[in-house]
């Protein structure tokens, strides 16, 4: 009975994602990265690419992750145990986000994990909140080489409530009822919130939710174009101030759209996104989808035990 009890697994986060998310259509479609007449990749790119995964969760450098994948049976359970037989270093990990960049299939990979959460009923579609953050950059705006260049051209300053903020700005959208991320997305920290809105927007939700620096007569149309409700607040003008009627609206409705602040939270406390890795927005985007996708994977166990 002891030695029964001594081989049976201790059951983590890591076991019931694997039971909910299929990852074969994943590694599929990570295989459409290498060319077939070539040959197969040394290493199997799903293990790879659950090793970023494995980062974004646990805050691991690639020589870290390296080290607790050999080291700790859950990560390698979930990596899976034929990562023995090959031999993996932090290189090997800055080839491989190198080929997801150049492939671009990063947002596919995130619609494809999302797709599935949403056949198993976990999106609950009846609305969407849509929020955006700022995000420190890998180095300080203007940092330069030692040849003159720029370190990192994306990474720039803007002003938060007076006060100089710098790095990046990720843009969401969350699902209102189950608190998934619907949609993500990285731009300069220059680029205003109005200019991100549609793209956040999915079709099928009934009502959209956003502070006031989404309020414009273009959104307003755009919604009422797709049949989805207005919860945006308003914004008063100079020569028209908010009603009383307008400013109990913005009331009711920022207690709602207030529940995408926990998901914001979530990306930087579950995930570690509360400063960029990578040196180019390009870069970074891999890092910010991986933290989504890690964000929802995590979500979805919590929503399946209800």
């Amino acid at each position: 009975m002891q030695e029964d009890s001594l081989m049976r697994k201790k059951e983590t986060m890591l076991d019931k994602i694997e039971q909910i998310i299929d990852f074969g259509s994943v590694e599929r479609l990570l295989q459409t990265m290498y060319d077939r007449q070539i040959g197969r990749p040394a290493i199997p790119p799903l293990m790879m690419f659950k090793m970023l995964l494995l980062e974004q969760w646990y805050g691991l450098s690639d020589v870290r992750v390296v080290e607790e994948v050999h080291d700790r049976r859950s990560f390698e359970r979930f990596v899976g145990q034929e990562i023995r037989q090959y031999h993996v270093d932090d290189t090997t990990m800055v080839k491989f986000r190198e080929r997801l960049r150049e492939s671009k299939i990063e947002q596919r990979l995130f619609e494809l994990i999302k797709q599935q959460l949403e056949e198993k009923g976990l999106f609950i579609r009846k609305g969407t909140i849509v929020d955006s953050t700022l995000v420190h950059g890998a180095t300080s705006p203007g940092r330069r080489k030692k040849n003159g260049e720029t370190v990192d051209p994306d990474v720039a300053y803007t002003s938060r409530k007076g006060k100089a903020k710098a790095g990046m700005k990720v843009h969401l959208s969350m699902d209102q009822g189950s608190g998934l991320i619907e949609q993500i997305t990285l731009t300069p920290i220059t680029v205003h919130d109005h200019h991100v809105f549609e793209e956040l927007i999915p079709e099928k939700t009934k009502i959209v939710y956003a502070d006031k620096a989404y309020d414009s007569k273009e959104h307003r149309l755009y919604l009422k174009k797709q049949n989805q409700r207005n919860g945006i607040l308003r914004k008063a003008c100079r020569h028209r101030p908010l009603t009383m009627k307008e400013q109990q609206r913005n009331r009711t409705l920022s207690r709602i759209r207030s529940a995408i602040e926990s998901k914001v939270n979530d990306l930087k406390r579950w995930c570690h996104l509360h400063r960029l890795r990578y040196f180019t927005m390009k870069r970074n985007v891999i890092q910010v989808v991986c933290a989504a996708i890690g964000v929802n994977l995590k979500r979805s166990v919590l929503l399946v035990q209800r």
